[in-house]
């Protein structure tokens, strides 16, 4: 049996470890009619387009033939906004482009914050069913919230730039949402989404928690959900609030935190002291589930509370007992009548 005799399956599978090389596919595509499909479709299920590939061009293709946009399943476009007049037309092009490809799974938009235009969906408002990841550096603006709006399985979503004015989402949006990844000041927009994982950037408050866990007006709450207990298991921030505050705050919220990592820019006027630490301990004593925690570059440890019993019923939870690392201050050899203290200057100099 020939080779171009075989089903459409078997030929997809011979070629998809050439998937790699573009040429070498390109090149696959031109030798008969009956090769040229199974070709065809590997070339453009993961496109990557940006300066240094110097491929800009494969925009404009994918915007002037939908049946090419429509195989693309993996997406990726990096434009370097130095020289953005010059990419004018290139944007126009993406958009079009966008709006031939339906069966989109992961998109990577990598382009000036203010064109978030690109992924207006237009009068028909296509639908992305089945994009799972998406990551972009543009602002939530309205385009932004309506193409959320269109992508009802999305699972991971990444936004580098905070918003200036924070737009309405719809409680329906982006309903399987479990990753998220960008400004700490949007995480309340995605209050009652299944999320297991944030990493914030930017300033995280007490409020914004609050917001999150137990949002006010939500038609999916009830009365009584007023302590509801979010299922996230991963958590990474940056606050300005007391860490211990912040920490008791974070551990009603989240109950289930296995990973947890905080960044704190609080100004300690005072050394911390033994209360401080118990204070952290006790906290982290009450998420049973918390397996690594670290404030501000500090790795706590942890060990069992007690020996378990061998005639106990295994629970799969073992109550742990949190351990502070070793703290010793440094020397700041400095002349405190000479020196004038300022917000930037406040932190004390500790080593961990």
């Amino acid at each position: 049996m020939s080779l171009t005799a075989l089903p459409t399956e078997l030929l997809d599978a011979i070629f998809d470890p050439l998937a790699a090389c573009n040429s070498t596919l390109t090149a696959l595509a031109r030798t008969c009619a009956s090769l040229s499909p199974s070709a065809t479709r590997l070339l453009y299920r993961d496109v990557s387009v940006s300066a240094y590939a110097r491929n800009f061009s494969v925009v404009g293709t994918l915007a002037a033939r939908p049946e090419l946009a429509g195989l693309v399943r993996s997406f990726a476009v990096t434009v370097d906004d130095a020289n953005e007049d010059s990419h004018a037309d290139l944007y126009k092009q993406l958009q079009r482009a966008l709006r031939n490809m339906p069966r989109l799974a992961h998109l990577e938009l990598n382009v000036h914050p203010d064109a978030s235009w690109v992924v207006d969906g237009g009068a028909g408002g296509i639908e992305y069913a089945q994009l799972e990841h998406f990551a972009t550096s543009f602002q939530l603006d309205t385009h932004l919230s309506s193409f959320l709006g269109r992508a009802p399985s999305l699972l991971s979503l990444q936004l580098s730039t905070p918003a200036h004015s924070v737009p309405h989402i719809p409680h329906s949006c982006v309903p399987a949402l479990a990753s998220y990844t960008g400004p700490a000041c949007l995480l309340p927009l995605f209050a009652g989404r299944p999320l297991t994982a944030l990493h914030l950037s930017g300033e995280l408050s007490p409020e914004d928690v609050s917001r999150f866990a137990a949002p006010t007006g939500a038609p999916w709450r009830e009365a009584s959900a007023a302590h509801h207990k979010s299922p996230v298991r991963v958590l990474s921030a940056l606050t300005s609030a007391a860490p211990a505050q912040m920490l008791e705050v974070l551990a009603a919220a989240f109950s289930d935190l296995v990973c947890l990592r905080l960044m704190t820019t609080s100004a300690f006027w005072d050394a911390p002291d033994m209360s401080f630490y118990s204070r952290i301990a006790e906290t982290l004593s009450s998420l049973p589930s918390l397996s690594s925690f670290e404030l501000s570059g500090m790795h706590w440890e942890h060990r069992p509370k007690s020996a378990p019993s061998l005639f106990a019923p295994s629970s799969g939870c073992v109550e742990k007992e949190w351990i502070s690392p070793p703290v010793s201050p440094r020397i700041v050899e400095a002349d405190p009548d000479q020196r004038e203290f300022d917000f930037d200057e406040a932190f004390l100099e500790w080593s961990y």
